[in-house]
This record gives C-alpha cells, structure tokens and sequence, in this order.
C-alpha cells in the first residue's frame, strides 16, 4: 500500500512539473510574440514620427516661402516692418512653436550640428561675416535639395538684393559657410 501511494503521489508530482513547464513554456511564446508585436508597433511609430518630421519641414519652408520679397531691415523682425535674417528665421520658427535664437552668434551652441552630406529641408545654415571667417554673421533655412544644388531662403542684406530670397548655396555662400544645425531634432 505504501508503494502505490508513492507512485501515486510520484504521478502527481510528475503531472503538476509537466504543467508547470507547459505554462513557462506558454508564458513565453505569448511574451515573445508580444515583443515582436511591440517591436513592430515601435518601428511603425518611428515610421510616423519622421513622416511627421517631414510635414513639419515642408510646411516649415512654405510658410517660410511666403515672405520672399519682403524688404531687408536690419534689426527687422516681421513682414510689416522688414527682416534682418535672424529675425526672419525666428519669426518663421515661431509659428510652429520653436523657439531658436534672435542673433546668429547664439547659434553657435544652438541645435545639433549636422554633416552637409545630411542637410534636409528646414535645417539652418550658418555663414561668417565677408570679413571674418571665424565669426558667424548670416543665418538661411534650407529650402530645396535637388539634383545635387542646396537651395536656402534667407534675408539678404547685400546692396542688390536687400529683401527675402531663395539662393543657392555656392559660390560666395558656399566659402562663407560655417556649419548645418539641425532645430527639429535635437
């Protein structure tokens, strides 16, 4: 008698460790299929978040792109009264609730430094004076990139030009930039 309880008992335990591995076994094929499931819907939020990033960079330039024209005036901060170019960019930034620097020396520790070989729509381009390399004087928001030309808007202040325009970064603009900064992606 004392034999068949044991084996009785031996059963017992045998089935009870037999269901406990079935549910660790269980618990984590549904844990592991969560995680897929979570990884997923993670990269699709990431999907959506630069999908989002890039509608803010479009709408961004256009809003930027209505002011083409607009006279120059240093110390200028809006359409009515005119814009310095730093003022331009802070005026046009403002709009989407982003706060960026009103001189372009504060932009020297501003945003996130990007490669040219990264510069997207929106990105702010910084330049030096025409007669200090060193020393950063001009500031243009990246409008288009298209077959290989970086196209920028920014408030010129030569004396013939004077107001907000669309040019390319070359020649002159390209021997006086300095750096990229990136202000949607910090």
């Amino acid at each position: 008698m004392v034999k068949m309880e044991k084996l009785v008992c031996a059963q017992n335990m045998m089935r009870f460790m037999l269901h406990c591995m079935a549910m660790m076994l269980l618990s984590l094929a549904l844990y592991s299929c969560a995680g897929s499931r979570k990884h997923a819907a993670t990269k699709e939020m990431g999907k959506s978040h630069h999908a989002q990033e890039q509608a803010m960079r479009k709408a961004i330039v256009r809003h930027a792109e209505q002011f083409i024209g607009v006279p120059y005036k240093y110390g200028g901060n809006s359409p009515k009264e005119g814009f310095d170019c730093s003022g331009y960019v802070k005026y046009v930034f403002a709009d989407f609730n982003i706060q960026v620097p009103r001189v372009t020396r504060e932009y020297a520790h501003f945003g996130k430094r990007i490669r040219l070989s990264e510069v997207q729509q929106g990105d702010l381009i910084l330049f030096s004076l025409y007669d200090d390399k060193n020393t950063i004087g001009h500031i243009g928001i990246v409008s288009r990139i298209e077959g290989g030309k970086i196209m920028f808007l920014h408030a010129a202040s030569g004396k013939n030009s004077r107001k907000v325009m669309e040019s390319e970064l070359a020649g002159i603009h390209l021997s006086r930039m300095l750096f990229i900064v990136n202000v949607l992606d910090k």
